[in-house]
């Protein structure tokens, strides 16, 4: 009996695969996953024994595929995989498991279809990968979160719900996909917590803004005497970032090594430079980073930059970007946020400076992108997409949509576009073609009133986009999950979960 399994949303053409000789796929496919002894070995067994249908010899590949996964060795682990006639679940778990950490999600999910189809009974190994997989399907998707809530109904109806690991990658899944009431459902449903349960819970609070309940979260496991791992302070140093816990924050980071013996690594560092920069105790971080007790790396001053451009310090910025560009001159991102301060700050000589110094050294900007899924499919748009012909029914939609705004109170932030030779009707138009608002707009055109709006952005949400956003979900009544490069953010009733504060 074949068991149906909800559709996931088409991202991109699933690759072709045949079931050709091995002698066809070069076994220098796995070099990026092995090292030369090891593959010079690989090779070298292959050819001497000539086992290649040998299902034990099989087996031992695919398992040592899947052992550190790349695209590549994911490829080639799959054609072995289709010479075996009947895999067995122990096989179908590492293949899913190689998919899962490869940035392949879809392909961890179709195998789930062929597991079902198969009559093949999955195990508690089977779903940690599957639902991590449907959390890395363009993050939140309403068809990755469907089937992870028809996998959750399955795993209730046949005991799966009692293995702790099982309901933590489910509650991961959940937070993942943008449904944090889901997540804390399955968290106070378990019937046992382990470390990385209630870590689990932390970060899920976290990265939904919820310092807070975080912290709650971690009082109780005090209670419960579970013991915090670095994972667990790395989610509540993360949760008093995103919510201004500056004093909350320090007490836990030197809890860490005084209380529970933790030496701090550097997502730790991170975060609190991260939680003092966004409360603009910038000078404080720089210190806090010249101070570490190992050497500061590129993300370290990056974050510092991020804050100097939200609070305009212009020489702060200069400073810093100094010490990131003699350890890593090519990304475009750092090169953006210098010539914006300095372009808010009227330095248009020093912003065609760093410009052209962008251009000369190569770092490309990345641009704005933001999806959407409809019907089991991702739209993307990009920023500027408005002014394209084939978007020109969506364009009028924004254009109306904008008009509809200004009579609540909509006034286009200006101040985010740095271009000096562009007049105010040109920059609002800029503005408006932003792709959060393109994707947002697309939302509302195609689905019903009500049905809550799910867009994934690649870079920090605009905060012009933001505050559209929130007078979006007002007038048209509507809720919008928006999850952007560093957490997520609920527009309600005209509000956002993140009390402006991201």
């Amino acid at each position: 009996m074949t068991t149906a399994v909800p559709q996931l949303p088409t991202l991109i053409p699933v690759t072709q695969r045949n079931s050709d000789s091995l002698t066809q796929t070069p076994l220098c496919l796995l070099a990026k996953c092995c090292s030369l002894r090891e593959l010079k070995q690989i090779q070298a067994f292959a050819l001497k024994t000539h086992l290649q249908n040998d299902i034990r010899v099989l087996t031992k590949f695919i398992n040592f595929c899947t052992q550190k996964p790349t695209i590549s060795s994911m490829d080639y682990a799959y054609l072995l995989f289709n010479k075996i006639p009947q895999p067995d679940i122990a096989l179908f778990n590492s293949m899913a498991r190689g998919y899962a950490h490869s940035n392949s999600p879809l392909h961890a999910v179709e195998l789930f279809s062929q597991i079902m189809r198969s009559g093949i009974v999955p195990d508690d190994y089977t779903f940690p990968s599957l639902f991590k997989a449907c959390a890395n399907v363009k993050a939140m998707e309403e068809g990755a979160l469907d089937l992870g809530k028809w996998m959750h109904e399955y795993i209730k109806k046949n005991g799966f719900d009692q293995f702790v690991k099982v309901n933590t990658a489910l509650m991961d899944m959940y937070a993942k996909c943008g449904s944090l009431d889901d997540a804390v459902s399955v968290f106070r449903s378990m019937p046992e917590r382990d470390t990385q349960a209630w870590s689990a819970m932390i970060v899920a609070y976290a990265i939904h803004g919820r310092g807070p309940e975080a912290i709650a979260v971690f009082q109780e496991m005090r209670v419960a005497q579970v013991r915090p791992d670095e994972i667990t302070f790395l989610g509540l140093l993360y949760a008093c970032s995103h919510t201004g816990l500056v004093d909350e924050g320090f007490h836990y980071f030197y809890s860490m090594r005084s209380k529970y013996g933790i030496i701090p690594g550097i997502k730790h560092y991170g975060c609190m430079v991260d939680l003092l920069g966004r409360v603009g105790r910038l000078d404080e971080a720089y210190s806090f980073i010249e101070g570490l007790p190992i050497k500061p790396t590129p993300v370290l001053w990056r974050t510092l930059l991020s804050a100097c451009g939200s609070h305009g310090n212009v020489e702060l910025a200069k400073l810093v970007s100094k010490r990131i560009f003699e350890l890593d001159e090519h990304h475009g991102g750092d090169y953006v946020i210098l010539s914006n301060l300095y372009a808010r700050a009227g330095k248009w000589e020093d912003v065609n400076f760093v410009r052209k110094l962008m251009n000369d050294r190569g770092a490309a900007k990345i641009p704005g992108c933001s999806s959407v899924e409809m019907n089991n499919v991702v739209h993307e748009f990009f920023s500027g997409d408005g002014t394209r012909t084939e978007h020109r029914e969506l364009q009028l939609a924004v254009d109306e949509l904008v008009k509809e705004l200004k009579l609540v109170g909509y006034i286009p932030d200006l101040s985010l576009v740095y271009h000096a030779d562009m007049v105010d009707e040109e920059k609002e138009a800029t503005l408006r073609y932003h792709s959060e608002k393109l994707a947002i707009t697309f939302g509302l055109l195609n689905t019903p009133p009500g049905t809550t709006i799910r867009v994934v952005k690649n870079l920090r949400v605009c905060g012009d986009c933001h505050s559209a956003a929130k007078l979006i979900s007002l007038i048209f009544d509507r809720q919008i999950i928006l999850r952007d490069v560093h957490r997520f953010h609920h527009f309600k009733s005209g509000k956002c979960s993140c009390g402006d504060f991201w």
